[in-house]
C-alpha cells in the first residue's frame, strides 16, 4: 500500500510541474493575437469595402506592418459614438495542415483576423473569428493605419 501511495504522490506531484508550466505558456499567447503569422494583408476603405486599396503579400512587408502595429502598446477603450470608421485592414494565413495531410500541399489563404480604423483617431477595431475588441493605438501606429500605402 505503501509503494501504491509514494506513486500516486509522484505521479501528482509531475501533473502539478507541467501544468504549472502550460499555464506560464498559456499567459504568454494571451499578450499576442498571433499576428505574425499572416501571409496577406488586404487593404480597403470602409465607404467601399468591395475596392482593394491595397494588398500586401510579400512576407517582408506583412512582417514589416505587423511588428509597426505594436500589439503590446494597444490599450482596450470604448470608442466614441462620433468617430467615424476609415479602412479595414484584412488578415489572411495559409489554413493548417491536418495529420495524415502532406507538407508540400498548398493551403487556401484564410481570414484570420480584421483591423478597422477611425478616422483623425487612435481607435482601431480588432476582430477575430470569435472575439471583437476596440483598442487605443499608439499615435504612430494610428498615423500609420490611416496612411493606406502601407
Amino acid at each position: 500500500m505503501k509503494k501504491v501511495y509514494m506513486k500516486f504522490i509522484f505521479a501528482f506531484s509531475v501533473s502539478i510541474i507541467f501544468l504549472f508550466g502550460c499555464s506560464i505558456e498559456k499567459e504568454d499567447m494571451k499578450e499576442d493575437p498571433g499576428l505574425e503569422k499572416s501571409q496577406k494583408i488586404v487593404v480597403s476603405s470602409e465607404e467601399n469595402p468591395e475596392l482593394v486599396l491595397n494588398v500586401i503579400d510579400n512576407q517582408d512587408d506583412v512582417n514589416e506592418f505587423v511588428n509597426t502595429l505594436e500589439v503590446d502598446k494597444w490599450s482596450i477603450v470604448d470608442i466614441p459614438s462620433n468617430s467615424t470608421k476609415g479602412y479595414i485592414y484584412k488578415m489572411y494565413q495559409e489554413g493548417t495542415v491536418k495529420l495524415g495531410e502532406p507538407i508540400t500541399v498548398k493551403k487556401e489563404l484564410k481570414q484570420i483576423a480584421t483591423i478597422i480604423t477611425y478616422k483623425d483617431s487612435p481607435y482601431i477595431e480588432f476582430r477575430t473569428k470569435k472575439l471583437n475588441l476596440n483598442f487605443k493605438v499608439p499615435k504612430d501606429v494610428a498615423e500609420y493605419l490611416s496612411n493606406n500605402d502601407n
